[in-house]
């Protein structure tokens, strides 16, 4: 008896030890990490905030939801407004902002607006309206640059300044 519970403990550990780089791979895959720049989306998340945020169709994205969208100009630099590139500074990849009309919903603005958000994209804001870049400015989002959906804030932004070390 004792033989086959220590068989079963070994290919327990073993299928466990297989299953784990498979759960991991699968993780890798749908989950991204996020950094957060800038005041956009204060007071939900601040400069230096890490978000988790899982990849999922466009399909599944709801109203309310806060989304990464691949910016343009990092998709495509060639084709970005000169004002966008500052030579020598790295291309921010993506922005997140809130999700706040779907295709088919009525685009927020001034009450007599009644335009609607168009087939395929969604209409996205910041959760700072005085500090945020959004469809506001652009107009609604095409739903192939969402990237992803965030699910939560896995880490605080640091609130303490780096000493300046560079005069020593």
């Amino acid at each position: 008896m004792k033989g086959r519970s220590v068989c079963a403990a070994a290919v327990t550990v073993t299928a466990l030890a297989a299953l784990v780089p498979a759960a991991a791979f699968l993780l890798r895959r749908r989950c991204t990490l996020l950094d957060v720049s800038g005041p956009s989306m204060l007071p939900t998340y601040r400069d230096g905030d890490r978000l988790l945020a899982l990849r999922v169709p466009a399909r599944l994205v709801r109203r309310g939801a806060v989304v990464a969208i691949r910016m343009r100009a990092a998709a495509d630099p060639a084709g970005a407004d000169k004002e966008d590139i500052t030579p020598g500074d790295p291309l921010p990849t993506s922005m997140i902002k809130r999700v706040v009309a779907l295709p088919g919903d009525r685009m927020p603005g001034p009450p007599s607006s009644t335009d609607v958000v168009p087939a395929r994209h969604v209409f996205v804001v910041g959760d700072n309206h005085e500090a945020s870049y959004d469809s506001r400015h652009t107009g609604p989002v095409p739903v192939d640059l969402l990237t992803a959906v965030v699910l939560c804030r896995i880490r605080r932004g640091a609130t303490t300044r780096i000493a300046d070390h560079s005069a020593r």
